[in-house]
C-alpha cells in the first residue's frame, strides 16, 4: 500500500506541475534530474555530513545533560523543585529564539548549530528523565533495599533499565526535533550543511533543487529514525507490539 500511495503521489504532482512554472511547482521528473545532479556533483555527502555532526553532536550534549540532570531531579525531591521551572520555561521558548541568541554569543557558525539544537531538545530529555526515575515503583526499591543494593548496583539493576525502557521513545522524538533544528539554523546561520543549501538554492529560485533537498533531508530523518527504533526493538523487545 506505502509503495502504490507513493506512486500516486508522483504522479498527481506530476500532472499538478503542468499547470505552473518550474520556479512555482517543478515536476517530479525535473526534482529527480536536480537530484542526480547533486549527487554527481558531490555536493550532497559534505552538506549531509555537516547537517549530521550538527545534529548528532547537539543531541549527545543534550541527552548527557538532559539525562544526567533529570536522573539527579528524579531521585532527589528538592533539585527536581528548583529545575523544574528553568525546564519548563525552555521548552516554552521556540527555537528561533535561541539561535537568534545563538549568532550574538557564537556568531555565524557550526557552534549555532550545535547549541541551538542541545538546548532545545536537553529541557524535553530533562522532564522525561526526572519523571521516568520519580515513578520507580516504590516496591522494587523496598525489594532492593532488603537485598542492599546500593550505588552502582542499584542504578544498573533497577534505575537503568526502567529509565531506558522510558526514555528511549522519547529519544526517538527529540532525534527527529534535532534535525528539523539543526536545518533550520543552518538555513539563517551556518554556511554548511544541508540548510545552507537549501538556502543557496532559494536564492537562485532553483526550486527544483530546493525540492531536491527537501527529499535529501526526508531520507536522512527517516534512516535515522529507522536505526534508533531497531535499537529500541533490539534492548527493549517487549515494546514491539508489532
Amino acid at each position: 500500500m506505502g509503495l502504490i500511495s507513493f506512486i500516486i503521489i508522483l504522479l498527481l504532482w506530476q500532472w499538478a506541475a503542468q499547470g505552473y512554472t518550474s520556479v512555482i511547482l517543478p515536476s517530479a521528473i525535473e526534482v529527480g534530474v536536480a537530484l542526480q545532479t547533486l549527487l554527481w556533483e558531490g555536493q550532497v555527502m559534505s552538506a549531509v555530513g555537516a547537517t549530521v555532526f550538527h545534529a548528532l553532536t547537539g543531541f549527545g550534549l543534550a541527552v548527557i545533560a538532559g539525562g544526567l540532570l533529570g536522573s539527579l531531579a528524579g531521585t532527589q525531591r528538592r533539585i527536581k523543585q528548583a529545575l523544574n521551572p528553568i525546564a519548563t520555561a525552555l521548552l516554552g521558548t521556540p527555537p528561533i529564539a535561541w539561535l537568534v541568541l545563538a549568532m550574538v554569543w557564537f556568531g555565524l557558525g557550526d557552534t549555532n548549530s550545535i547549541f541551538t539544537v542541545a538546548v532545545t531538545v536537553s529541557p524535553i530529555l530533562f522532564t522525561a528523565s526526572a519523571e521516568t526515575i520519580s515513578t520507580l515503583d516504590p516496591r522494587l526499591l523496598a525489594v532492593a533495599q532488603v537485598y542492599q543494593m546500593q550505588g552502582k548496583v542499584l542504578f544498573q539493576s533497577l534505575y537503568f533499565p526502567h529509565l531506558l525502557s522510558q526514555l528511549l521513545p522519547v529519544m526517538v522524538t527529540g532525534l527527529g526535533l534535532s534535525w528539523r533544528v539543526a536545518i533550520m539554523s543552518e538555513v539563517l546561520a551556518t554556511p554548511t550543511g544541508i540548510g545552507a543549501e537549501l538556502n543557496t538554492a532559494r536564492a537562485n529560485l532553483d526550486t527544483a533543487q530546493v525540492m531536491a533537498w527537501i527529499v535529501i533531508t526526508i531520507i536522512l530523518v527517516l534512516t535515522s529514525d529507522t536505526l534508533l527504533r531497531q535499537l529500541q526493538k533490539r534492548l527493549l523487545p517487549w515494546t514491539d507490539k508489532s
